[in-house]
């Protein structure tokens, strides 16, 4: 009888240290590239939504410039979606060499004002168990916005 104590013992102690061995703390976000030389790494984190399936991320990259008052004006660059090897997880990396675009309307007084001019956005789905990463090159800014679905949907006719 005592050596199936030890035995039963021995077996909970092994599947004990097993199963918190296997969990991985919930802040723990050491698997995405800790630096990128040039980027820096934002995380945004989400409340967690009921039918997260009816949001969507809008994820919107900008820098600041002098910029005239009476044309508009837009980042230049792209973002690329990568995946964290051997986890399954994906972040994104916005890049960009810093041009700036714009109209080219001649303005009445060329008064300059400090703007953020932002690139073409990115929509990505929302998940709240998981941070979206953006690696955004030093400088930027990174700002972002939820989109939510109507419930109700439109007969076409």
């Amino acid at each position: 009888m005592k050596s199936m104590t030890r035995v039963f013992s021995v077996l909970f102690l092994l599947f004990a240290t097993l199963s918190f061995a296997q969990q991985k703390s919930e802040n723990d976000y050491s698997m995405y590239p800790q630096k990128v030389d040039g980027y820096q790494q934002k995380m945004i984190f989400l409340k967690k939504m009921s039918n997260e399936d009816n949001y969507r991320v809008e994820i919107f990259v900008g820098k600041n410039a002098q910029v005239d008052v009476c044309n508009n004006f837009f980042l230049m660059g792209d973002f690329q979606e990568k995946d964290v090897e051997g986890w399954g997880y994906n972040y994104y990396q916005f890049s960009s060499k810093g041009d700036i675009g714009g109209t080219l309307m001649g303005c009445a007084d060329n008064k300059k004002v400090e703007k953020t001019i932002f690139a073409q956005t990115l929509h990505v789905r929302y998940n709240s168990k998981l941070p979206v990463v953006v690696y955004i090159p030093e400088g930027y800014v990174l700002k972002y916005r939820i989109w939510k679905a109507d419930k109700k949907l439109i007969t076409v006719k």
